[in-house]
């Protein structure tokens, strides 16, 4: 598994994801089985449709650890917009060095912490623990339309259904790290 880079915001383990399933199979696999019944019978061919489902189990809160990994700082969702289209959201936490000077507070003020990932370069950030002085945590929420994405198309039939899950959060991980990753390392300022 390759460390996180500036591009890449989300991966696959298949190896981990094997070895830490009860019954030798895939931990995702099996989750994958136990919520089939959420899955409309058009959804089983809509590529956008079951990608996003299939992106909802493979990652937290569902799956904890999940199938996909996201970049400790990050939140993407898999998701369609108002018309239908599907689309990708993420959530960069930003802290006030972001900001250009004119637009950080002209005075002291609480910002994003990482209690747990001192020392690396992509840590969770989470509100401040003890709020003595005001907080400002800011973020930016992106949406990157992916109607044109070349996302996987399932089969639709049972046999295939944790294959195809498998394949199509797979593309879609790639596809996020090759049009989103550019995106979100532009907006910190490490492309």
């Amino acid at each position: 598994m390759s460390d996180w880079t500036p591009t890449t915001l989300a991966r696959v383990d298949r190896d981990y994801d094997r070895s830490n399933s009860g019954q030798g199979g895939s931990r995702f696999g099996s989750y994958v089985s136990a919520r089939e019944n959420e899955l409309d019978e058009d959804e089983r061919t809509d590529r956008a449709d079951f990608t996003a489902w299939a992106w909802n189990i493979a990652t937290p809160p569902v799956m904890s650890p999940g199938y996909v990994e996201i970049r400790p700082d990050l939140s993407i969702t898999f998701d369609r917009d108002e018309d239908g289209d599907p689309v990708v959201k993420v959530v960069v936490p930003l802290p006030h060095r972001a900001f250009a000077r004119e637009y950080r507070p002209g005075y002291e003020v609480g910002d994003w912490e990482a209690p747990y990932g001192r020392g690396e370069r992509y840590p969770q950030l989470w509100g401040p623990a003890y709020v003595k002085r005001t907080a400002v945590l800011a973020s930016a929420t992106m949406l990157v339309p992916a109607k044109n994405w070349d996302l996987f198309v399932p089969s639709g039939g049972a046999a295939q259904l944790v294959d195809d899950a498998q394949l199509a959060v797979e593309t879609a991980a790639r596809l996020i790290n090759e049009y989103v990753g550019p995106q979100v390392a532009d907006l910190l300022g490490s492309s």
